[in-house]
């Protein structure tokens, strides 16, 4: 039930924001439409505002289906995982693929209707060929980026207390908090710099009215940037107080670093709303308006300009989003190999899902060794390695967490650690008992079957076997 509605929201936010970035761009704004500079005259003519008109009713028609796709999807959390996975990842394809596609093909439209129509000029302004020196200088502007530097440090410090050392020994997961909150914090110092040294955006032939435009940006994405990296380490620091040498963190801790990982959401969605809400009360002072007519390297919805030795420029669709410059080598291999990363991610994470529900767990006992395979890890022991075998009722009471180990609802296999077992691993089907316990000193492995009595056939035989191995030692 948990996870229907998680990804619930989840796919009504992800259509929202999608709706919000490409799904609204009918209004005329700093001398374009759609993207396309053209007057406002011909914007306001009856043959583009009936092209408008039909591009709004398929972008609504198409965001409400794939709303009504997602809510439909998510119930199948109740059925297997792996279809929903499957199901749902293509669902996310098709609602990226298609929503850029979209919006795209009515911008090219729109532009060789413009070029057809000979549309030049926006009353007020001028429109100028797009090049390469079309910013202003603004010098240094924002927080410097070397404020991240001083946050890493401060997330490495507790790696000299002795029971964070401890911790991160003993603790199969230990490096993991660790890892992620210096690679993000690393992350966020990537994206300051680039923020920073982002070319400035022309708006007017007032070169201070531009100057303040560009400042405030660049003033704004560095406190985003900064607050950001703040919780990052904020968030670690709150879960160092509570490591200890047992290699445990309570459910607790974990909400407490998820929740303070997640304000940069609420900090960057915020920073952005004022950027557009004061970049629009800066220009409404602007008496004389300059746009840049690059229509001509935007005209298939991507960036692509071979005089422009950027990589990195301000994408059309969103201000707050940035594009690669395609007409460049790194532009095309960041573009594959981002496209790569995310594909394979979903098709790995699909064939693992299929994997680990649909291969049986399985136990074979010969005189040498005890084998435990499932879909999602396996367990190898040799009898030198048992210390105990017994059947128990029922798994024993404790706070378990995964470590490296997967939970469909209907099986528990891997890797886990209960708050008073430790280190345990898993190979169970929910609701099936008794449960055969095979204790290493790596921890118990707690294994049980669907078929009746069979658990008590493995111990018998496990038995058996450390019987035999210890007579034949004497």
């Amino acid at each position: 039930m948990m996870m229907f509605w998680i990804f619930l929201m989840i796919d009504l936010v992800t259509v929202g924001i999608f709706y919000a970035v490409y799904g609204r761009k009918q209004q005329y704004s700093e001398g374009m439409l759609m993207g396309v500079h053209m007057p406002q005259s011909a914007a306001e003519s009856e043959e583009v505002t009936a092209f408008i008109a039909k591009y709004t009713k398929r972008s609504h028609r198409f965001y409400f289906w794939n709303t009504v796709a997602g809510a439909l999807i998510s119930a199948l959390n109740f059925w297997y995982m792996s279809v929903f996975t499957l199901m749902w990842s293509l669902w996310l394809v098709e609602l990226c693929v298609g929503g850029i596609l979209l919006l795209y093909r009515t911008h090219r439209k729109l532009y060789d209707l413009k070029v057809e129509r000979g549309w030049v000029g926006s009353g007020g302004s001028h429109i100028l060929a797009a090049g390469t020196k079309t910013s202003t200088q603004t010098g240094k502007m924002g927080i410097s980026p070397w404020w991240h530097t001083v946050l890493t440090v401060l997330i490495l410090l507790p790696c000299l207390l002795p029971y964070v050392r401890d911790y991160l020994k003993n603790s199969d997961d230990g490096w993991v908090l660790l890892i992620v909150s210096v690679s993000v914090e690393t992350l966020f110092a990537v994206l300051h710099v680039i923020m920073l040294r982002m070319q400035d955006k022309v708006y007017s032939e007032d070169a201070a009215l531009n100057d303040r435009v560009n400042g405030m940006r660049k003033q704004t994405w560095s406190w985003m940037l900064l607050g950001c990296g703040i919780c990052n380490a904020a968030a670690y620091l709150t879960a160092a107080q509570f490591m200890d040498g047992k290699g445990w963190l309570g459910s607790g801790v974990y909400v407490a670093y998820i929740i303070l990982e997640s304000f940069p959401i609420v900090l960057l969605l915020g920073g952005f709303f004022y950027m557009a809400k004061r970049k629009d009360t800066l220009l409404a002072q602007n008496q004389k308006p300059l746009y840049i007519d690059d229509d001509v390297y935007w005209k298939n919805g991507w960036y692509s300009n071979p005089n422009d030795k950027r990589l990195i420029v301000q994408d059309w669709v969103c201000t707050w989003n940035y594009a690669t410059n395609m007409a460049r080598p790194a532009g095309k291999i960041s573009l594959a190999a981002g496209l790569l990363i995310g594909v394979g991610c979903l098709v790995v994470a699909v064939v693992m899902i299929f994997k680990m529900e649909f291969t049986p767990i399985e136990v074979r006992i010969s005189t040498d060794e005890v084998a435990v395979t499932s879909g999602y890890s396996d367990l190898f022991l040799t009898y030198d390695e048992i210390t105990d075998v017994e059947l128990l009722d029922s798994l024993p009471k404790d706070d378990y967490r995964r470590v490296n180990g997967g939970d469909d609802g209907r099986m528990l296999v891997g890797k886990f650690r209960g708050k008073e077992t430790g280190k345990c691993r898993m190979y169970l089907y929910v609701g099936y008992e008794p449960i055969l316990m095979i204790g290493t000193e790596d921890g118990p492995a707690y294994i049980n079957s669907k078929t009746d009595g069979e658990a008590r056939q493995w111990e018998k035989a496990i038995r058996d076997n450390l019987t035999r191995l210890a007579a034949e030692e004497h």
